[in-house]
């Protein structure tokens, strides 16, 4: 009499997208859409005398719950370019009363920022008397000492970290390696999908009440430079005994 195993299963792993970490990732889903053929059975007593099963697409989605650049592009189909710190002087903007103006680039509001007029005195205005500071620019206050409209100064420091270029690329095909366990008997297991292109995202919650999450989806293309008899052009699952 053979024995029977069975082998209960909740999942977890690290998911790796080209290599990189991409974080927490709440779902990882592979769907597989298939269309079935069949030849019916014209000799009496219905059913069908063939069939063929045939896969139509293979995706793959995912949750993302870490909000880098990176994981950004993947959703919006980005580029990610590195931004370093400068030293901006005497950038001139001109302002308006309780509008915000930006500033050419993001202000790194931890160091020092001063705003003067544009030409006679050079003392500074007073930071939340003259004008509110925020890391996009300045919003001048109706009840300071700039008047409507008249040009200033600003001189600060740029933050250093990265700028998403979204919906800038066509998409591009990357690997995707899931280091996993399952969590009901503690084994090991792996997953390898050779080439996923993530399409872009419906939509995307940046403002809310709870912690942010956001969905990634693509099709798994067949990988061509796999021939070998009996072997996946999709992915391959391996698992510990």
């Amino acid at each position: 009499m053979s024995e029977t195993v069975t082998e209960s299963y909740i999942g977890n792993g690290i998911v790796y997208v080209d290599g990189r970490d991409v974080g927490n990732a709440s779902s990882v889903n592979i769907e597989i859409e298939q269309e079935t053929k069949a030849q019916p059975n014209y000799r009496g007593g219905g059913g069908n005398v063939a069939e063929v099963t045939k896969v139509n697409s293979v995706k793959l989605s995912m949750t993302l719950s870490d909000f880098s650049n990176e994981n950004l592009a993947l959703a919006l189909r980005g580029k990610v370019e590195t931004l370093t710190q400068d030293t901006v002087t005497d950038e001139v903007i001109t302002t308006k009363h309780g509008i915000l103006v930006e500033t050419a680039k993001m202000i790194d509001i931890a160091q020092t920022v001063t705003v003067k007029p544009e030409s006679g005195s050079t003392t500074p205005f007073v930071e939340n008397t003259d004008y509110v500071l925020s890391s996009a620019g300045i919003r001048v206050l109706s009840t300071g000492g700039i008047a409507d409209g008249a040009k200033v100064k600003v001189s600060y420091k740029s933050v250093a970290g990265s700028a998403l270029q979204a919906l800038s690329e066509s998409g591009k095909e990357v690997r995707v390696v899931i280091d996993g366990i399952n969590d009901a008997t503690g084994k090991r297991w792996t997953l390898k999908l050779f080439k996923w292109k993530p399409s872009p995202t419906s939509g995307l919650d940046l403002i809310g009440d709870d912690f942010g999450a956001f969905d990634v989806e693509g099709g798994v293309l067949a990988d061509q430079s796999i021939v070998a008899a009996g072997k996946s052009k999709f992915f391959v699952r391996s698992a510990a005994q």
